[in-house]
Formats: C-alpha cells, sequence, structure tokens
C-alpha cells in the first residue's frame, strides 16, 4: 500500500473515531424502542438494559407523547427506526399520568466499557498488530489487505457505539463496514494463498461480492441521507451479513477440506478456529436468533468482543515460524466441553426449581452458556497451572513425573539388570513409601527361584498359592491380602516381579500410583532388553577376541567406529542446536533481567548474577562437550592444526605438559584417517590424564612412503604388561586398539611400574585427495 493511501486511510478512521467518540460521550444511550399502536400512538415496547431509561425508571408500557415538545412523528429515530435516541427531553404518559424527562446527559459504568472504553482499546489494538505486520511480514499485496480488514473490523466494532444511539454516520459506517469486512477477507484469503500457489475458489466470488456490498451501500447512502428508511430494507444488511459469512465459512472450510494433509494444512486450520471464535457467538448467538425470534441470547457487544480472535490469529500465523500445535490444543477444548456440559445443564435446571419467579427460556440459555464457557475455562486455567506448579506445590522426591525422569536418568549408569532392579526398588520404596520390597524371578514351568534377596518362606508360599498362572503381561499389578506385585519381566522360561508387602499406611494402590507403577516397569523392561542385547554383542565381541590373533575383523571394527562417530556427530549436533540454544536464551534473558529492572534488591541480583555466572559455566561445558563429541573444523585445518588444538585443550585441565612435532608428517590423508588419528591421541591423553600421574607427555606424527608413525611416551607411573589383556580393558587402550586394527595398523605397547608408558601405532600410507593439510 503507497504511502499517501496509508495516510489517507489512517485520517479517515482516526477522524471517525474522534467523531464517534465524542458522540458518545456527549449523548447517553437513552435505550428506548417504540411500536406503533392501533390508534397511531408510539408505545415504549422495550427498555434496554443498562441504558439511561433503564437506570432512570421509565417503564414499557407508557405512551411517548413528546419529543422535545414536537409530535413524536417528526424526530427522525422514532420515524426511522422506532427508537428515542439522542434527545434532550422527551414526555411519556402512563395510566393518564404525564411524566417529562430532561437533562439527559449521563450514562452508566456498563455502558461506557462495553461501548466507548472496550471499542477504542481494539481499535488501538488493530492498529498496534497492523504495525507489526507491517514491520514483520515481506512487502506483499496479501499484507496490506490484512491490515486493511483488521483496520475496518475495529472502526466498525467502534461505530456500534455510534449506531446504538442512532447517529446516522455512525448507522451509515457500522453497517458498511461489517458488510465489506467479510469480502475484504475472503479476497485476503485468495491472494495469501496465491502466494503460496495454492487455489481452490475463484476470484470471482469476491468480485460479485463488491458489487452486492456497493450496491447495498448506495440504498443505504439514500435512505439515511433522506431520513426515509423504509421498513423492508431494515432486515436487508443483516440478512447480507449472514450470507457473506455464509460464504466465508464454505470456503474456508472447503479449503480446510482439500489441503488438510498437506504443508498448508495447518494454516487452514488456524484460520477456520480463529474464525469460528471470531464470528459464531456474534452468528448464532445474536445474528440468527435476532433475525429469526426476534430476540437476541447475547448482546451486540459481547458478540463483538470475539472478533479480537480473529486479528490475533492471523498475526500468529504471519509473525512465527513454529507453530503451536492446534489440533492437540482444539482435542483438549473439546474434552473440557465435553466434561462441562453436564453440569452446565444441571445447574440452570436447579436454578429454575428454587427460584420461584418466572425466568424466560431465553435467560436459562444465557445461563447455560455463561457456566459452560465458564468451566471450559477454569479446566483450562487448571492443567496449565497444574504443570507449572505441580513442582512448586508437590515435594519432587514423591512426584510421580519427576521419579521417572530421576529413574531414566539413573537406568543409563547401570551396566546390569541386577543393579538396575536395585535402583528401581530404592525409587518405589520412596516415592510410593511401601514396606518390604522384594525382587524375585521364577520359572514358568517349574518351581524354581531366582531371588535378589532373602524372601521370607511365607512369601513364597504366598506366590504359589495365589499366582498359579505366570502368563502375565509387562506392567501387569497383582494385589492380595499381603500386599501388591508388578510384572517388570517376562519371558518364555521366567517371569519376573517387584513384589511389595503394602503401603505403610496401609492403603490400597490407587489409580496414580498404578499407572506410575505401570510405566516405570515398561521402561525398566526395555533397559533389560537392551542391555541383554548388549550382553549378547559382547559375547560375540569377546568370541572374536578370543582369536589367536587377538584382533576383531577389520570391518567390524571399522563399522563399530563408523557408528560411533556418526552417533557423536548427531549427539553434537543436537546438543547445539536444543540444549546449547536454550541456555544461550536463557542466559541472555538473565543478563537483560539484571542489567534493565532497576527495582531488584542487592541480594536478589547477587544471587542472580552467581546464577547467570553457573549458566555460562554450562554454555562453556556445552561448547566444549560439543568440540570433543564432534572436532570443530577438522576437516578445514587439517589433522595437524587439529592436534594442536586438542593438545592446548588438555594442557589447560590437565597438569602434564604436551611436546608435539609434526616435522617429518607431509602425508595426505583420508577423512577415515584423520579422524583414526585424533582419536586415538584423544584417548592417549584421557589416560594421561587419568590414570598415568605424568608430568612431561612427547607426541610425534611422522609419515614417509609407505607408513604413518605416531609416537606418544610419558614419564608417568606405568604399569605391570604382563596383565596386557586387563591393562587394555581397564585404562580404554581396548578402542584404541581396535582403531588402529580398523584401519590394517599396528599397536605396540612398552610400559613397566615407574618407568613410563610408551606406544608406536603405525598405518599403512595410502594416498587420498580428499584432505590436506
Amino acid at each position: 500500500m503507497s504511502n499517501w493511501k496509508q495516510t489517507v486511510l489512517v485520517s479517515f478512521i482516526l477522524l471517525s473515531a474522534c467523531y464517534i467518540t465524542l458522540i458518545s460521550l456527549s449523548q447517553p444511550l437513552i435505550g428506548i424502542d417504540l411500536e406503533r399502536s392501533q390508534n397511531g400512538a408510539w408505545v415504549i415496547s422495550q427498555i434496554k438494559e443498562g441504558s439511561w431509561a433503564d437506570e432512570n425508571g421509565v417503564e414499557a408500557g407508557a405512551v411517548l407523547t413528546s419529543v422535545q415538545g414536537k409530535s413524536p412523528e417528526d424526530y427522525y429515530t422514532v420515524r426511522m427506526f422506532h427508537e428515542l435516541e439522542s434527545v434532550e427531553s422527551f414526555t411519556v404518559e402512563k395510566l393518564d399520568k404525564k411524566v417529562t424527562y430532561s437533562s439527559i446527559n449521563e450514562s452508566t459504568l456498563l455502558h461506557w466499557t462495553l461501548f466507548i472504553l472496550l471499542p477504542l482499546l481494539f481499535l488501538i489494538a488493530a492498529f498496534w498488530i497492523s504495525r507489526i505486520v507491517e514491520k514483520k511480514v515481506a512487502k506483499r499485496f496479501s499484507a496490506n489487505q490484512l491490515m486493511l480488514y483488521f483496520l475496518l473490523i475495529a472502526l466498525g466494532y467502534l461505530s456500534n457505539s455510534g449506531a446504538v444511539r442512532d447517529d446516522l454516520y455512525s448507522i451509515f459506517l457500522n453497517s458498511i463496514l461489517f458488510l465489506i469486512s467479510p469480502v475484504v477477507l475472503i479476497h485476503f484469503l485468495y491472494n495469501y494463498f496465491s502466494e503460496l500457489k495454492v487455489y481452490w475458489f475463484s476470484k470471482k466470488v469476491y468480485q460479485v461480492l463488491y458489487v452486492l456490498v456497493s450496491l447495498i451501500t448506495v440504498l443505504e447512502s439514500y435512505f439515511l441521507i433522506t431520513t426515509n428508511y423504509p421498513s423492508f430494507f431494515y432486515n436487508v444488511p443483516p440478512f447480507t451479513l449472514l450470507g457473506l459469512y455464509i460464504v466465508l465459512f464454505f470456503i474456508i472450510f472447503k479449503g480446510l477440506h482439500s489441503y488438510k494433509d498437506t504443508s498448508v494444512g495447518t494454516i487452514f486450520k488456524y484460520m477456520s478456529i480463529g474464525m469460528s471464535v471470531a464470528f459464531f457467538p456474534y452468528i448464532f448467538l445474536y445474528l440468527i436468533p435476532a433475525l429469526t425470534i426476534k430476540e437476541k441470547i447475547i448482546p451486540l457487544e459481547i458478540g463483538a468482543l470475539f472478533l479480537i480472535a480473529l486479528p490475533i490469529t492471523f498475526m500468529y500465523l504471519v509473525t512465527r515460524e513454529r507453530l503451536i500445535d492446534i489440533t492437540f490444543v482444539i482435542g483438549r477444548l473439546r474434552y473440557y466441553a465435553l466434561l462441562s456440559a453436564l453440569p452446565s445443564i444441571l445447574i440452570p435446571c436447579i436454578f429454575s426449581i428454587y427460584v420461584r419467579e418466572e425466568i424466560a427460556m431465553i435467560h436459562y440459555l444465557q445461563i447455560y452458556l455463561g457456566i459452560h464457557v465458564l468451566l471450559i475455562l477454569l479446566l483450562s486455567i487448571k492443567e496449565g497451572l497444574d504443570f507449572r506448579l505441580q513442582k512448586f506445590l508437590f515435594v519432587a522426591k514423591y512426584s510421580y513425573q519427576e521419579s521417572m525422569h530421576r529413574m531414566s536418568k539413573d537406568m543409563k549408569e547401570q551396566s546390569n539388570a541386577v543393579d538396575l532392579m536395585k535402583v528401581m526398588r530404592k525409587e518405589i520404596g520412596n516415592v510410593l513409601k511401601v514396606r518390604e520390597m522384594y525382587i524375585y524371578s521364577i520359572h514358568n514351568h517349574r518351581k524354581m527361584y531366582c531371588v535378589y534377596d532373602p524372601i521370607p518362606a511365607d512369601i513364597l508360599d504366598h506366590f504359589d498359592d495365589y499366582f498359579p498362572n505366570r502368563q502375565y503381561d509387562i506392567g501387569s499389578i497383582l494385589e492380595t491380602d499381603k500386599g501388591f506385585g508388578v510384572i517388570v519381566g517376562f519371558t518364555l522360561d521366567k517371569v519376573t516381579m517387584l513384589w511389595c508387602r503394602g503401603k505403610k499406611d496401609y492403603t490400597n494402590l490407587n489409580r496414580d500410583e498404578k499407572t506410575y507403577l505401570q510405566t516405570i516397569s515398561h521402561n525398566a523392561n526395555i533397559a533389560i532388553e537392551n542391555m541383554n542385547l548388549i550382553e549378547d554383542l559382547v559375547k560375540e565381541l569377546r568370541t572374536l577376541r578370543s582369536d589367536p590373533t587377538h584382533k576383531s575383523p577389520t570391518w567390524l571394527s571399522r563399522l563399530v567406529f563408523t557408528i560411533a562417530e556418526n552417533q557423536r556427530k548427531q549427539l553434537s549436533i543436537d546438543l547445539h542446536d536444543t540444549v546449547l540454544q536454550e541456555q544461550l536464551y536463557l542466559y541472555r534473558r538473565m543478563d537483560d533481567l539484571i542489567n534493565k529492572r532497576s527495582d531488584l534488591s542487592k541480594t536478589l541480583e547477587a544471587e542472580l548474577t552467581i546464577y547467570k555466572e553457573s549458566l555460562l559455566d554450562s554454555i562453556h561445558l556445552i561448547r566444549e562437550t560439543c568440540n570433543e563429541l564432534r572436532p570443530a573444523f577438522i576437516e578445514e585445518m587439517g589433522l595437524v592444526h587439529s592436534l594442536e588444538n586438542l593438545i592446548e585443550q588438555y594442557q589447560l585441565r590437565s597438569n602434564f605438559t604436551v611436546y608435539f612435532t609434526s616435522d617429518g608428517f607431509d602425508a595426505k590423508l583420508d577423512q577415515e584417517h584423520v579422524l583414526t588419528i585424533f582419536r586415538v591421541v584423544q584417548e592417549l591423553l584421557t589416560n594421561a590424564s587419568k590414570h598415568s600421574n605424568a608430568k612431561i607427555v612427547k607426541l610425534s606424527l611422522s609419515s614417509n612412503q609407505h607408513q604413518i608413525m605416531l609416537l606418544y611416551s610419558d614419564d608417568g607411573q606405568g604399569m605391570d604388561y604382563s596383565l596386557q589383556r586387563d591393562l587394555f580393558s581397564h585404562i580404554g587402550l581396548s578402542g584404541i586398539e581396535q582403531r588402529v586394527n580398523g584401519l590394517n595398523g599396528h599397536l605396540e605397547i612398552e610400559t613397566a611400574p615407574g618407568e613410563g608408558f610408551k606406544s608406536i601405532i603405525t598405518f599403512p600410507y595410502v594416498l587420498s585427495k580428499e584432505v590436506g593439510l
């Protein structure tokens, strides 16, 4: 949108808003509806709730005899709209008693809120949202249309405050803007999705609708200017508006049906939900009841409040890259709606029994809707509070979710099923506060037990009496008068169970406790199965290692370490892209909080500074871990420079000095050789740091036409090399041996107690142009 068009549009909206606000402030809402009696008199048919007439005791059924000293017929609001508004005085007669009302110059607080304050806030919000769209969205026609729609709908909402006072300009704006807004929205949808190369309706749709709205605008203008508003035209704008909404919803839901499984399906879901929230209350609770039964379930000003959902929805769509899971949100709201449906019906029914006054059915419907919406809102708030405040409201030690997190963390540190079961027993004992716990396995076909701790004889007899059939599933919970058990392992040969004598308070397991036990047993079973698989793999590898050559097949070593490097690489990427970025975000937020909040106490600021420094240490640690998992720029820097960086890192955190030479190295290696030598050096330096107590470490890398040689030596404590297998198993040299073996290399170790450690590693030289130094 060009600058001059923006200026004209903004000026028009601001001037119109100022005029309507001035009208609203200077002329209170009188709120009198009239109807013509058979003898031609104007009778008060209804008093609007919260209006000036309602507050000042004007009664329905009275006859309006004069308006500002003249016949009611001469006043335009009476003649055109059968309403009394924008007057300074009027006289009514009831039961031969005449009453004159004057000094009409005040409005109620409810009227100020609904008709002046909220519409103005809505308009300000529309300007703010339009500004955000203009700054954050790429310059394109659909974005301009979206801003235009926001401003038109906001001005239309504000014009309602003047329209209820029968101000002709406000009536014109209110009618035309609410008619043109759906057409502008349809036009926006066409252009927005055409930019995404998505087409599912013709542009002729909005073109025809523009013509229709223009025709109604001309007629509306003529009738308002001539102050001769025919009765047959009263329902033309609202019925047209209803038709426009039907077309709008047909278009958007047709698009949702056609593209729900595509990449733009989520956008259609957001739009359909946003428009449903924005328009359904107005259409089904105000417009349709007003056109059919001449009643309104909710006032117009309440229905118009929901329009804020639409600009918020579209602003969220065009300014966010990642969207919330709308399907999950709608599913939760649907669930809450079903939960609250029955009490929402029962409460008005109970209310009708105890209230003796006769209440119209429309009021019962209003009570039902209010209670239903309130219950849905309360359930949604409760779920959010439960999620955010649970760890503050309950001790983390006894929180099931925290316990499962803790259990998952502890599982990673266990190397066998026995230790894992002990961890599980301890965790369940702390969380559920149970009495004695036993872990046992029993053969499926023979009375043969395998116990981790001694089990009393009465418990074993109890097992035989109550559980003769051992065909159970993982997570099955068995309860008797002597306690309860959960199945944590099940195979064709045996069943493994964790048995408790019962809770310390002698109560039965509740639903949450059963769910907790089932979940933790499933997790433990998965961990045990993985351990068994790893154990089988280790046995296979040990069989290979028992070969007289003491070497695993070259292909196996290369495969294992290729997989390991890929896992290291992926783990490094995951840490960098998730945990590290979240830590950096929290660090910046905490830094902004400390620097920009002047109201922080010195004590709190000091504590936050300590936390910020701890967070910075964590960030450095994560970065260092990422670099170790995936050496930074090893392909670009080459082997020598990467080793120099690695050595520098180890010297910063170790007590030994490293002397590194590479003068005799000029080989061009492929990436596999480069990474293998880097990992070998990394492992040697790690062993020196943990085991050798060395002060001096010497490294030498050289090459000739036939081989590459890596020499390592330190002045550490050394060890007895006669125990070669234990040496390889306990200080990490097994991994070095396997890496060297994978590239057909040779590893030679020289060490003795008190004489340091020396290794000579050689690889056949294979020329490659993949990596250069």
